[in-house]
């Protein structure tokens, strides 16, 4: 490929790569930003419904516990009179017993006069006589009647919370009230983790731990101011804590304490942590089919180019065929101006032969010493005369430029007429060529001059195939129809089998550069299908090659 011609196609090129590669690298970077926000939506949905669950699914636990603990308290209440719990055997028999049956649910139990004095209690801790009338769960329950405090330090200097219910009976008041362990409450949610920071805690309405946090501190610390007042507004979703880090949380006020909310929470890094893994697959399926969109642009251009070289190889190809084509043209034009001159003096020499021929036949020349080797000459003379007349007739006949017209063609004529063209040349190369003609050999209605053309070309080729001695046969019969099969068949080279599909290809040749232009096989291809005919080979690599042609009995009249 030349310099002029490179350049006129890297425009094609460059436009090719263009339209091929960018269409599929906006396809593909669209689809990365679809799947990329699809993706981020679908795990945000995924962690919001496990949230979702598990904030349910904890709630009703915690809910079931407390509200079994207020059951406790509110029968013991109920059934037992004041006079009863006031008795410190009765109410220590008693407070065993729940100890036994509930699985040490409650550290102690007391029971408190409507001025908010402890009258009686069971428990490891001295309070017996101590003042609870200011604390804010005695006020809570002296109102409601049923309380669950906060979790707090008290006199005894240890994180618990208190459940009391308030009793009247034969008009007093009293508080029957039962202190439960907030580590021990705490442990309920304590070992509840998932993923890497996913946790569960309870906080009061003021944003205080009532259990233990792994990521929010110790109990009684405050959590995060703006996650406190997301949880008290009643959100969920996302939040920026101020001490830095974005939390994913869901709370749920508690039906037993309504000022408790239980918050499962987890760190907003772990979500995009598995959003970056999930892009960085992404983003290596997106390179991957780049890859392939490069790679089968490359693959394109290169077929591109190789079509290139083979239009410029045909192109170079074509013009020396039309250069060869103007020499044969004007070689046929001089051996028809040759041909018109050598058939003058044949003519007279023809005539002369004659002339001397008859002069022989007079009596007065019977007595003519050398008459009999003279008229032996003549007859030689007069031979040669016609076989140049022949040959230059036939000249002619092919350098003529003539109108195609259907006639009758005996074949069995046509393929000798062709052969004898050939014959002499072969037999120099001791190449035979033997001709069997059936019997029955119809005869059809086709155009000699395209025949004589396409048997010429075979011919030649045959000859070509064989590389010394050899045989080249020729066969023609009837076939289904009327029509005529013709057989060519050669003990050459052979044609590779690879190669045997494409010998009716223009410009395809297995001959040594110079030898052939690739035109023959496909003119003779188009000539029998113009006929309307077929053509066909079959050929054995090492033992020779055989084109059979099929005429039919009448080639169609419109042949141009």
């Amino acid at each position: 490929m030349n310099a002029s011609s490179a350049s006129r196609k890297r425009p094609v090129i460059l436009t090719v790569l263009v339209f091929l590669t960018v269409p599929s690298l906006l396809a593909i970077s669209f689809l990365f930003a679809h799947i990329f926000r699809s993706t981020e939506q679908n795990l945000h949905a995924q962690h919001g419904q496990r949230l979702s669950f598990l904030t349910t699914r904890y709630k009703g636990t915690v809910d079931a516990h407390l509200g079994e603990m207020v059951k406790i308290v509110q029968f013991v209440a109920h059934v037992h009179s004041l006079e009863y719990l006031r008795s410190q055997k009765n109410l220590f028999d008693l407070f065993n017993t729940i100890d036994r049956d509930f699985d040490h649910v409650f550290e102690d139990m007391g029971v408190l006069d409507g001025n908010g004095r402890h009258i009686a209690y069971v428990g490891p801790h001295d309070i017996m006589g101590r003042d609870y009338s200011e604390e804010p769960w005695f006020r809570d329950v002296m109102e409601k009647g049923v309380t669950i405090s906060d979790v707090f330090l008290g006199y005894r200097r240890s994180p618990h919370f208190i459940i009391a219910v308030r009793q009247e009976n034969a008009g007093q008041t009293w508080v029957l009230r039962a202190t439960v362990n907030a580590f021990l409450f705490s442990s309920l949610l304590d070992d509840v983790r998932f993923d890497n920071t996913g946790e569960i805690y309870i906080i009061n309405a003021g944003g205080v731990l009532q259990t233990r946090s792994a990521s929010n501190g110790a109990m009684l610390q405050a959590v995060d101011s703006s996650l406190a007042t997301a949880v008290a507004a009643g959100q969920k979703g996302a939040v920026m804590q101020e001490k830095g880090g974005g939390v994913l949380f869901e709370a749920a006020s508690l039906n037993s304490n309504p000022n408790w909310w239980l918050v499962v929470q987890q760190s907003q890094s772990e979500l995009t942590s598995e959003l970056g893994l999930r892009a960085k697959g992404l983003l290596i399926l997106c390179i991957f089919g780049v890859a392939v969109v490069l790679a089968a642009s490359g693959w394109t251009i290169h077929r591109l180019l190789r079509h290139f070289a083979q239009l410029d190889m045909d192109k170079k190809m074509l013009n020396d065929y039309a250069i060869q084509s103007q020499k044969l043209a004007a070689i046929g034009q001089l051996a028809a101006g040759i041909a018109h001159e050598i058939n003058n003096p044949l003519a007279i020499i023809g005539e002369g032969t004659g002339w001397l021929q008859d002069l022989l036949k007079r009596e007065s020349m019977a007595d003519f010493p050398e008459h009999d080797e003279f008229k032996e000459s003549l007859a030689v003379i007069a031979t040669q005369v016609g076989r140049c007349r022949e040959i230059t007739h036939k000249l002619l006949s092919f350098a003529r430029k003539m109108d195609f017209v259907i006639r009758e063609v005996n074949i069995a004529n046509v393929v000798s007429e062709v052969v004898g063209m050939r014959e002499r040349e072969a037999m120099l190369n001791n190449i035979a060529i033997v001709k069997n003609f059936a019997p029955d050999l119809p005869i059809i209605h086709s155009e000699p001059s395209l025949l004589r053309q396409a048997l010429l070309n075979l011919l030649n080729n045959a000859m070509d195939a064989i590389h010394g001695t050899g045989t080249i046969t020729i066969d023609a019969e009837k076939s289904r129809g009327n029509g005529v099969t013709i057989r060519i068949a050669d003990s050459g080279i052979g044609i590779p089998k690879d190669n045997l599909d494409r010998v009716f290809e223009p410009f395809f040749t297995t001959k040594e550069p110079g030898q052939g232009s690739g035109l023959g096989l496909s003119i003779c291809h188009g000539i029998i299908q113009k006929l309307g005919g077929d053509i066909t080979a079959e050929s054995t690599p090492g033992k020779g090659s055989t084109f059979t042609i099929l005429l039919p009995q009448n080639a169609p009249a419109d042949i141009e």
